[in-house]
Formats: structure tokens, sequence, C-alpha cells
């Protein structure tokens, strides 16, 4: 663990001075394994600050590292996820499977908006084990790098320099904010796929015979 966080540490240290380039590769690995919590965010913010015209090129190279480095987590979990070091019980890894498999996409969504540094690898390698589709596991993904750095390439193009304190200053604002996207979030969700879950067609009531006692 401690030459993974050497390892992490220098190549954000080398990553930091490529630029836009640097916070691809930032963004990748950060979400591949190699932990460097916060720093694609503020990294996004600076470069969204200093050029506001490429403000969306930023924050689509974090999307696109993001992407990339969860599907090797992915990918990871997939293979068996020898890496744990105990093994789930069968009734614990039924609930997990239900509920994972019941809202795969909502999960991911969910996770890729929470700031760091709440847990967002389990979930990567559990949607891997339980070989979630991956058409879904990318569009989640998306989804919540759009929201998350949109708005984060877009403090520091409304505030400049300052983005970075503003960040810092009203996390728990920006958290909530997560918060009411993510329960807006899960009720079009189960309202979209609820409707999807009916029997068919609503059957149509035979006709009514004719009375013969009429003239």
């Amino acid at each position: 663990m401690k030459f993974l966080h050497a390892l992490a540490s220098k190549l954000e240290h080398t990553l930091l001075l490529y630029g836009g380039w640097g916070l691809v590769g930032i963004a990748t690995l950060d979400s591949a394994g190699l932990s460097m919590p916060g720093v694609k965010d503020f990294l996004l913010i600076y470069l969204s600050s200093r050029n506001p015209g490429w403000a969306w090129m930023y924050a689509s190279g974090c999307i696109l590292g993001t992407v990339a480095g969860s599907f090797v987590i992915y990918f990871i979990g997939q293979t068996g996820a020898r890496l744990l070091k105990k093994k789930p019980s069968d009734r614990e890894m039924g609930r997990a499977k239900k509920w994972l498999i019941k809202n795969d996409f909502l999960t991911v969504l969910v996770a890729s908006l929470l700031p760091p540094p709440l847990p967002f690898k389990p979930i990567l390698l559990g949607s891997g084990a339980l070989r979630i589709s991956p058409v879904r596991f990318a569009s989640a993904l998306v989804i919540g790098g759009t929201l998350r750095f949109g708005l984060e390439a877009w403090i520091g193009v409304r505030y400049g320099v300052g983005g970075e304190t503003f960040l810092k200053n009203n996390l728990i604002w920006i958290s909530l904010g997560f918060v009411a996207i993510v329960v807006l979030s899960t009720i079009l969700y189960r309202w979209w796929w609820g409707s999807g879950d009916k029997d068919g067609p609503v059957p149509t009531p035979a006709p009514a015979a004719p009375n013969r006692n009429q003239d």
C-alpha cells in the first residue's frame, strides 16, 4: 500500500505538468485504483479558470478518464476479485447481487456523483463481479460525470482562481445538491422502469351478448 501511495503521489506531480492531458491521466489512474482523491476535481477547476473556452474539453477529459479507469476495476471484478481478503457468505452475496442487479444503473450513477472520499471502487468491483451490462455501466458513469465535472468546470469559469476555495467552502451544499439529484433520479428511475414491468396490455372486455328478449 505504501508503494502504491508513493507511486500515485509521484505520478500525480508529473501529470500535473501536462495540463489537460495530465488531467485525463490523473482521472484514469484515480478511477483505476491509484487513489488521488480530489486532485482531478481541483485541477479541473484550475484549468477551467485559466482557459474558460476550453472548460468543456477539460470536463470531457475527466469523464473520459473516469470511464476508462472505471472499466479497469470493472474487468478486475469480472475475473473474480481475488484481491478480496474475505469471501462474503452466500446470504450476503445474494443480497448484494439482488440489490445491484435490480438497481445497477442507479447505483453506479449515485456513486459517480458523490464527492471524495466516499467509496466508489467497491461499486465498480461489484458491477464487474456481477456482470452488470457494460452499456448501462458506461452510461451511468457518463451521465454522473457530466453532472459532476460539468458543475466543477462551471465553478472554475464563474469564480476563476477562487473556484477551489469556493468548492471547499461550499462542499456541503454541493453534496446536498447531489443528494437532491439522486432523489430525483430515483423517482424517475422507478417510474420509468416500473411502467415497463406491467404484464402486457390491459385485456379488452368481451362484448356483451345481445338481449334476445328485445323485439
